[in-house]
C-alpha cells in the first residue's frame, strides 16, 4: 500500500478506538517504556503531546513518570508555519495551548530552540526522542501526517539520538513508497510489544 492508503486505513482504524482502549494502550505503551527501555541512561528525552482527538497514545503518564522519576531534561516542540519545530525545555506548570491541529504546544518560546540548535546544544548527550505516527511497518519505516516535521527535525541528529515510535495499532506488512527523506526508527512501542530495527 501507499503511505496515503496506509493512512487513510490508520486512521479509520484509530477512529473506532474507544476512550479505554486508547487509555489502556497508552498505559501499556508506557509500561513497556520504562520496564524495556533503559530510559536512565538518557539525559534528555524530547516528548510528544498527543492529539486526542485523533486517538493517539496518550504521554501524560510517560511525561508524568519522567517529572517524579528521572533526572533528565525533557523538551516539548512547537510547529511552525514553514514546516520546522521548536524545542522548549518542559518544567511542570509550563503554559500550553492548542495549536489549528489539536496539540498541546509551549507559549513561552524564550528558551527554544530550533532543531540545529537543539542537536548542537546537546551533542555530547544521550538524547531519546519519543515520536508520533500513524502507521510503521515492520522495517521500521513510518507515515506521519505527511507536513514531514519529524524528518525534518530527525535528519538533524546524530549517533547518541535513539528514536522510538509510540503506536496504538501494530504494524503494517510494508510501506510501500517510502522517501529518501523519511526517517527510520530504532523502536516502536505498542501495546503488544516492543519493535526493534
Amino acid at each position: 500500500m501507499t503511505k496515503e492508503e496506509i493512512r487513510q486505513e490508520a486512521r479509520q482504524k484509530r477512529a473506532l478506538l474507544t476512550p479505554a482502549e486508547v487509555t489502556s494502550g497508552s498505559r501499556k505503551i508506557a509500561s513497556l517504556l520504562f520496564s524495556r527501555i533503559p530510559v536512565h541512561r538518557f539525559s534528555v528525552i524530547h516528548i510528544f503531546l498527543p492529539i486526542r482527538k485523533n486517538n493517539e497514545p496518550d504521554t501524560s503518564g510517560i511525561l508524568e513518570t519522567l517529572q517524579r522519576d528521572f533526572p533528565v531534561e525533557v523538551y516539548l516542540s512547537k510547529s511552525l508555519e514553514n514546516g520546522e519545530m521548536l524545542h522548549v525545555p518542559y518544567t511542570a506548570g509550563l503554559s500550553l495551548e492548542k495549536n489549528r491541529w489539536g496539540i498541546e504546544e509551549p507559549v513561552d518560546l524564550s528558551e527554544a530552540l530550533d532543531s540545529e540548535a537543539f542537536f548542537r546544544a546537546l551533542e555530547n548527550e544521550n538524547i531519546l526522542v519519543l515520536i508520533p505516527l500513524l502507521a510503521f511497518d515492520r522495517e521500521g519505516q513510518r507515515v506521519g501526517y505527511g507536513k514531514g516535521y519529524y524528518d525534518r527535525f530527525l535528519s538533524r541528529s546524530g549517533p547518541n539520538t535513539t528514536k522510538i515510535g509510540l503506536s496504538l495499532l501494530e504494524p503494517v506488512e510494508s510501506i510501500g513508497n517510502p522517501s529518501p527523506l523519511d526517517i527510520r526508527m530504532d523502536y516502536c512501542i505498542t501495546p503488544e510489544r516492543i519493535w526493534k530495527w
